[in-house]
């Protein structure tokens, strides 16, 4: 191990003047000599074959890091792997990498350098596309590819953490597409009743199950001319993923009790919030479905990682949220939302702004506004309390999970307004299964039950 990372604050990377790009290399392991130059800003390395370095080492998780470029070093993130990240003999989860720095994931190392010879990948002008608004290097390099492949009829798949822009990002694709005039069909897939999942895609014909007293198009058969998007996509059933892929590969579907197909024009947008590589490991995702939906695969980046954008993102927002007024954030208040880690995304960040809004005295969001109730971000003070790790390891990890959950369902069904539907969806929780933990938590009392939004 030859050098440790930076530890100086991270720079703009409009600021920056990187003579290259970083270069990741495998020195020792399964695949020594495997390189890669991160000439965009986003990147991941693993043993899949989706991955920007694919390592042929078993001992490497499917996707086990994630990069950001920042100049010349990279902010190396683990991605939840078995066999961890290893800096320097230590354990690292978080780590920001300057160029000489060595890391061993699995039985490989690899090594962090500049490659002078590459130079990072072109960036949109643009600071906005459609909805999507954005000033960082990842969201206008995101803008970039958006210019490229809405004018092509290419699957794309979406994927990026809850809150981060998925259907945005599948509007503005439609809009810029010869398809803009043509039908845009939004399916959840979430919320497909299993039983009446494929009915509810393709189609059914009179008789072909009990209710069924008339001839109905499904989804694709509506979305014709133009383009669906289907929204967390690994939430489709194995048997409706197959039946999924023939559509894509074959441009028709066939209605539940028809023997004969029908030919459909659709272009397919998905999206998931999953990283579907570790869905296909676990045999939960076909592979094949995979790589057809995914001609173009596309991550966004979380907000915590684009801070600069953070003011921008608050003017568009603020400008929806209370129209007609000339509502706007003192410096204070746009420091205090910068330093935020943001794990709902701008979804998060305009319920925030939204109660902001309404507590302001006038037309100033003060930093007061905006650090919410009581101890707002940083959460209560029991919250914020030492653990209690005194005696056994099973005692003392009992109640840290009691406390998480606690406090987790609370500021879940806080943000959700209490429906427990809603609140089902962006947990990834059964319905049912989060209403037995909401009444074991006591917070079940003021809960809606209902899917009434």
């Amino acid at each position: 191990m030859n050098r440790e990372p930076a530890t100086e604050s991270m720079p703009s990377v409009k600021g920056s003047k990187a003579r290259g790009v970083p270069k990741i290399t495998a020195t020792a392991g399964p695949s020594a000599g495997a390189a890669f130059a991160m000439q965009q800003s986003l990147a991941t390395v693993g043993r899949h074959a989706t991955n920007d370095l694919v390592l042929a080492d078993p001992s490497v998780s499917g996707v086990h890091l994630e990069l950001t470029r920042d100049g010349e070093r990279v902010h190396v993130r683990d991605a939840g792997s078995l066999n961890g990240t290893w800096l320097g003999g230590h354990r690292i989860i978080d780590a920001l990498l300057a160029p000489g720095a060595d890391l061993v994931v699995g039985a490989t190392t690899l090594r962090f350098e500049v490659d002078g010879g590459a130079m990072p990948a072109a960036a949109s002008e643009r600071t906005s596309f459609g909805e999507l608004v954005g000033d960082s290097l990842a969201m206008r390099e995101v803008f970039a590819t958006l210019e490229r492949i809405s004018p092509k009829n290419l699957s794309v798949l979406v994927q990026g953490e809850t809150g981060t822009g998925k259907e945005e990002v599948a509007r503005a694709i439609h809009a810029g597409s010869p398809r803009a005039r043509e039908p845009f069909v939004v399916i959840d897939a979430t919320s497909l009743p299993e039983t009446l999942a494929e009915a509810l895609l393709f189609g059914y014909e009179k008789g072909a199950f009990t209710g069924a007293t008339e001839r109905r198009a499904g989804f694709f058969e509506a979305a014709t001319g133009g383009t669906i998007f289907i929204d967390e996509i690994g939430e489709l059933p194995l048997a409706l993923q197959t039946k999924f892929l023939r559509v894509l590969e074959r441009h028709e579907v066939v209605r539940v009790g028809q023997h004969t197909a029908t030919k459909v024009d659709v272009r397919v947008i998905a999206a998931t919030h999953r990283d579907l590589r570790h869905e296909i490991e676990a045999g939960r995702f076909r592979e094949d479905l995979y790589f057809r939906l995914g001609q173009i695969r596309l991550r966004l980046p979380p907000l915590r990682d684009r801070p600069e954008d953070i003011a921008g993102l608050c003017t568009k927002l603020l400008h929806d949220i209370v129209p007609g007024r000339s509502v706007r954030l003192d410096n204070d208040a746009l420091a205090q939302l910068r330093t935020q880690p943001w794990p709902g995304n701008a979804r998060e960040l305009r319920n925030v702004l939204a109660r902001a809004a309404a507590l302001a005295d006038g037309d100033v969001i003060r930093r007061v506004d905006v650090a919410g109730e009581g101890d707002g971000f940083r959460g209560t003070r029991g919250e914020r309390a030492a653990l209690d790790l005194s005696g056994h390891f099973v005692d003392a990890k009992g109640r840290a999970i009691e406390r998480f959950e606690l406090a987790y369902h609370a500021a879940l069904m806080k943000r959700c307004g209490g429906n427990v539907s809603r609140a089902a969806r962006e947990a990834d929780i059964v319905r049912h299964h989060l209403r037995e933990l909401l009444k074991k938590r006591g917070l079940y009392a003021t809960a809606a039950d209902e899917g009434d939004e």
